[in-house]
């Protein structure tokens, strides 16, 4: 089956919009030029004209409809190469993101591209076969770039122009490349590159070509690593050297030789940490090159005294296979030369998180259960109530009092059930409560302890004699969904003439079934009072919020935007669960809701500000796009 060789290849070297935080670049339009010479050489080319795409300066949004429309149309037979070369910025928590025509260093999530938009981009595509070369400038005239955890994945290999704690040079002419695109594209044309005969030159080899000449010119280290792959991706062709010219080549050091005199040896890496690392998170290989910054030849070894670290020695590079236990794992890699070139010592840290508790099934909704034996258990100490039919039951209900509601600590929580009966409700835990006359049922969407996941079932009504209101949840990943439907059944059974209640009952719960029956006891729904709409949107309540990019859902989000502009809720998304806290703002004349708030994952708080242009479709629902092009779904739940 034949490979198709497809790339896309960017370069910005002008940043109009912030140009003192962001420098313009001499590299990167003559670094894409040079590159697709190269990759599309006549006799050494593995790619045609036809499938590579250019990028010249492109805004953020010009970037993203490239790409999305490049990597939707591989397919499983293409190999995809992705390239770089710009500045590449990085936010308090590390994440990389591309510069585009139109960044600003202050707002990079609406002006630039994100690591995880291009991971997602590379999870939906047809193919499993990519290379990522990122050329990254990081400040000034000057490019840097860590590589990207991230970016790694099933069949991709990355490499970058530098270490994580180095600096990259721009050239400083204007028509010339960067350093390390021109070592590269002498790699992808140098004869002597092909190592093994078979007619290719991998990416592998391409590495090996470049590292040490750019180490001499400019004391960079490039990386490497590499996914769930297996094997080699060429990325271009070669005929087969002579094999007295080969062995020359092979005889002159088995070890990247970077200088002069006797051996010395050096290593790409002497640290090497992964904090929070998940409970079921598999670690990919770790790849530590090896180098001779003398002459001679090096004859080195490399050992660990941890057993969670594997370790295969190759001429050029120690691949690393991490293993660790739950908790804080360290180990120690010595490098040793035999032949007088001296040792390294690599440290490697790794935390493994404790499983996390298991999360609560959703409450199980029985009906038509054996209401003999429920019955017989709740009212075993209750001979004082009428035994009447048991209606519906929740399970993994927990119980608050309205006081402790409020309160971030509760301790007097209560775990178990609630069976509805035609004439009471019964919360059976570690104390049993009956609850009758029952005259509130209503559901409270995160107005009781704004910021947490629970949302609330209010019922006010004589409990074992004593009038008062007490709240009940499910709790939820997404939050509202479960406590909502245990509030919905209730009062839909209110309504049908199953469950007593008094004859001033009062809930705000909006029932849309068409079955409109009441007791005769039952008083419709009232309805609260909501202040003028701002240009038929009002935001202050409580909202659930779908967002999509490229056909898929990346995001759920349960908030609650309060009068005041506070803005408290939760998210599920492709990073995890996690809590959302700040601040709102919404213009009526241009429809912009704005916000800016604080996203509490597992490993730590991200800073997160942007925009949604929202409008109000003919059937009422409430729809909008981000500057990062992400289309918004929302649905209130409440006010």
């Amino acid at each position: 089956m034949s490979v198709t060789y497809k790339a896309i290849l960017i370069g910005n070297s002008e940043y109009p919009e912030d140009p003192h935080e962001l420098k313009k670049l001499n590299g990167p339009v003559n670094d894409v030029k040079i590159l697709k010479q190269a990759l599309c050489n006549p006799e050494k080319g593995l790619f045609k004209e036809e499938h590579v795409v250019e990028l010249i300066n492109a805004t953020s949004v010009e970037m993203l409809a490239a790409m999305e429309d490049y990597f939707k149309n591989l397919t499983y037979n293409d190999q995809s190469l992705f390239y770089y070369s710009g500045h590449g910025l990085h936010n308090i928590m590390n994440r990389l993101y591309l510069a585009a025509k139109n960044s600003k260093k202050d707002s990079l999530i609406s002006t630039a591209i994100s690591d995880n938009t291009i991971n997602m981009l590379l999870e939906s595509c047809g193919t499993r076969k990519h290379i990522l070369i990122l050329d990254c400038c990081h400040s000034g005239s000057f490019k840097g770039g860590d590589l990207p955890q991230s970016l790694l994945g099933e069949g991709r290999f990355v490499i970058t122009s530098s270490s994580s704690e180095e600096l990259t040079a721009d050239t400083n002419k204007p028509d010339s490349p960067s350093p390390f695109t021109k070592y590269l594209t002498e790699a992808l044309l140098a004869d002597e590159i092909d190592r093994n005969q078979d007619g290719y030159v991998s990416i592998n080899e391409v590495y090996e070509y470049i590292y040490p000449r750019i180490n001499k010119e400019t004391k960079q280290r490039p990386q490497r690593k590499f996914g769930d792959t297996s094997g080699d991706l060429p990325l271009c062709r070669r005929k087969p050297l002579p094999k007295k010219e080969l062995d020359a080549i092979k005889e002159k050091d088995k070890t990247m030789n970077l200088g002069s005199g006797k051996p010395r040896l050096n290593v790409s890496e002497q640290k090497i940490d992964h904090l929070g690392v998940a409970f079921d998170e598999d670690l990919l290989d770790e790849i530590i090159d090896v180098f001779n910054e003398g002459s001679g030849k090096l004859n080195w070894a490399a050992t660990c005294d941890a057993d969670w670290i594997d370790i295969e020695n190759h001429d050029t590079y120690i691949k690393l296979k991490l293993t660790p236990k739950v908790g804080m794992n360290r180990g120690s890699i010595r490098v040793k030369d035999k032949n007088g070139g001296g040792s390294k010592t690599i440290r490697v840290t790794v935390e493994k998180l404790k499983e996390p508790a298991k999360k609560m099934p959703e409450p199980e909704i029985v009906n038509n259960i054996d209401t003999e034996k429920q019955e017989a258990s709740v009212l075993k100490d209750e001979a004082t109530t009428t035994s009447t039919k048991l209606l519906v039951s929740f399970k993994d209900v927990k119980m608050r009092h309205i006081n402790q509601a409020k309160a971030i600590v509760d301790n007097s929580e209560q775990s178990g059930s609630i069976l509805v009966f035609s004439d009471r409700i019964v919360f059976d835990g570690e104390i049993k409560i009956t609850i009758k006359d029952i005259d509130v049922l209503d559901y409270y969407p995160q107005d009781i302890n704004p910021g947490y996941t629970y949302n609330y079932m209010g019922v006010s009504g004589n409990y074992d004699g004593v009038k008062k209101m007490m709240y009940f949840y499910n709790f939820s990943w997404f939050g509202a969904g479960q406590t909502w439907k245990m509030a919905e059944q209730i009062h839909h059974l209110i309504k049908n003439k199953k469950l007593t209640v008094t004859t001033n009952f009062k809930t705000h719960i909006n029932d849309n079934q068409s079955n409109q029956n009441t007791t005769s006891n039952f008083q419709p729904p009232q309805k609260p009072t909501i202040p003028p709409q701002q240009n038929n949107i009002y935001m202050p309540g409580s909202w659930s919020i779908y967002i999509y990019q490229f056909g898929q859902q990346i995001s759920y989000l349960n908030l609650y935007f309060n009068v005041g502009g506070a803005l408290s809720g939760t998210q599920q998304s492709v990073d995890g669960f996690s809590q959302i806290s700040g601040t709102w703002g919404y213009n009526p004349l241009n429809k912009l809701l704005t916000y800016n708030v604080m996203v509490s994952l597992m490993n730590g708080s991200i800073p997160d500000h942007g925009s949604v242009s929202l409008k109000m479709e003919a059937n009422g629902n409430v729809s909008g796009t981000d500057l990062l092009g992400r289309q918004w779904t929302l649905q209130k739940t409440g006010n």
